[in-house]
């Protein structure tokens, strides 16, 4: 290794690499709001009893592909 690596490596290995306050309220906020999406989403998509309308492609558009 050359001596620049070396030098940030031991850098790195004098901080300590804890997790701050502010991080885990970060990190605990960040993984709430995406869990409670997540079932938001579920709930919702679950919840519905039918569709309103029930979308078909209509066979008789010419995309002119196989001309």
């Amino acid at each position: 290794m050359t001596r620049s690596v070396e030098a940030l490596l031991a850098q790195v290995a004098e901080h300590d690499a804890g997790l701050t306050l502010g991080g885990a309220v970060m990190l605990t906020l960040s993984i709430l709001l995406v869990c409670g999406l997540v079932v938001f989403c579920v709930v919702r998509i679950l919840r519905e009893d039918a569709p309103a309308q029930h979308l078909h492609v209509p066979l008789d558009i010419d995309t002119h592909d196989t001309d």
